[in-house]
């Protein structure tokens, strides 16, 4: 569970979900608060953490800031990099606040340092529920579709999870109160055109493919990215590629599930949902420091997004040469397909800040009171941001492709390192 906030329903959602479990699988999970949060609050969620844990048997184990620094520091340590590697490394992985992409990371290494097989996560800002008359909940459910994944090997289950009821995960209130379209248009900058579009990609089946879990849960494979990644399991996938580390860019913790489209593995979605809730800066939207920071946030993912679309294209027509035989990734490969497609199609994201920002206006032109005033807040780092944006991303991909590339390395060092599965020293 990453969390940059007080977190007790969340933690309390998820603990219940661990206690819920069979006994021997009880014994098979570690509970790990990634915590990035500032010290008063950092120090709050730890007594929350002990306190479930005295009350339920379930226990947890902190991750702060400093104790990811000296994790960090014996992992890189262990993988013997270069100098120059070793040190790029250290920044990408050492992120301040604001990275989407930073928790899940931490939690991938820390995976391999206690040898777990999969990685379950769930957001600070979600809850979740078990069914008290079958015991199943979405942890179960995942744990049931991965390791039955894992005996079916590259045909099985390499993402299992859910979506949410609630808030939207995407925060488009005032565009939308001006009209659908807005948000319509905004989305369209991201999208390839039919010229860049050379992949023909496999349809769905016409008879879905499904299967009833535990409890009598419905899941079924996704094919259309519904599955949300604050809800959701993995395998095999998070020791291929990190995520994204960049700070402040929306969607930049989903290349790993994209992966799994590309090649083709399956994602699988179930009916366990979870509740989304704002925290209380964003649902009043009172803050415009948070409000710029949100919309450069989202105008740096619609640039990324467009970059990472033709990147997709590229990466069906090699799918075979980044997974050969079902087994054995090529991270290598992966991070200089993506580096390469940036070179050849820099000149694509030029003209979506500036599209981006003529949008915002022509909204904020039909709005009044405070969606007005929020808007032109917006507009306002909006502009400032348009121009530094490109480079922005692109410097953003530029680190991860790096970090890609020695992933595996440093995934292996975790493993050794953690040989004793001692995480007491660092959380």
């Amino acid at each position: 569970m990453p969390t940059n906030r007080p977190f007790e329903a969340a933690f309390r959602s998820v603990a219940a979900e661990v206690a819920a479990l069979p006994e021997e699988a009880r014994h098979q999970v570690t509970l790990l608060v990634v915590d990035d949060c500032p010290p008063q609050v950092s120090r709050a969620n730890r007594q929350v953490v002990e306190d479930t844990a005295a009350a339920s048997g379930v226990r947890g184990h902190v991750l702060d800031a400093a104790g990811w620094e000296r994790l960090a520091h014996d992992i890189l340590v262990a993988a013997a990099l270069p100098p120059a590697e070793h040190t790029l490394a250290e920044r990408a992985l050492c992120k301040p606040t604001g990275s989407y992409g930073a928790g899940p990371n931490k939690a991938a290494l820390v995976a391999a340092y206690v040898g777990a097989h999969t990685l379950h996560r769930r957001d600070s800002d979600q809850i979740t529920h078990v069914d008290p008359a079958s015991g199943a909940s979405p942890l179960r459910i995942e744990a049931e579709l991965l390791d039955g994944g894992a005996a079916a090997g590259s045909k099985g289950a390499h993402c299992v999870g859910s979506s949410l009821t609630g808030r939207p995960t995407r925060d488009r209130r005032d565009l939308l109160h001006c009209s659908a379209e807005y948000v319509d248009r905004i989305d369209a900058l991201s999208r390839l055109t039919p010229a860049e579009t050379r992949v023909v990609r496999p349809a769905a089946p016409a008879r879905p493919e499904q299967l009833t879990a535990h409890g009598g849960v419905t899941a079924h494979r996704d094919h259309t990215g519904t599955v949300e990644m604050g809800i959701a399991a993995v395998r095999r996938v998070h020791e291929w590629i990190p995520e994204m580390p960049a700070v402040g860019v929306l969607g930049s913790d989903y290349f790993q599930k994209g992966l799994l489209y590309q090649l083709e593995l399956p994602v699988w979605h179930h009916d366990m949902t979870a509740e989304h809730h704002y925290e209380p800066w964003r649902a009043e939207q009172t803050s415009a420091e948070h409000l710029g920071w949100y919309a450069r946030a989202e105008l740096r993912y619609a640039v990324l997004r467009k970059h990472w679309n033709a990147f997709n294209e590229a990466l069906m027509s090699q799918r075979d040469l980044l997974l050969p035989d079902g087994q054995h990734f090529d991270s290598r490969a992966y991070a200089e397909f993506l580096v390469d497609t940036l070179a050849r199609g820099a000149e694509r994201a030029a003209p979506i800040p500036p599209a981006f920002v003529a949008l915002y206006r022509e909204a904020a032109a039909t709005a009044s009171g405070d969606v007005r005033r929020r808007l032109d807040i917006r507009i306002a780092a909006l502009e400032a941001e348009a121009g530094t944006t490109e480079q922005y991303v692109a410097d953003a991909i530029g680190e991860f492709a790096a970090l890609t590339r020695r992933w595996p390395a440093l995934v292996a060092a975790a493993g050794r390192l953690g040989s004793d599965r001692d995480l007491g020293r660092y959380a």
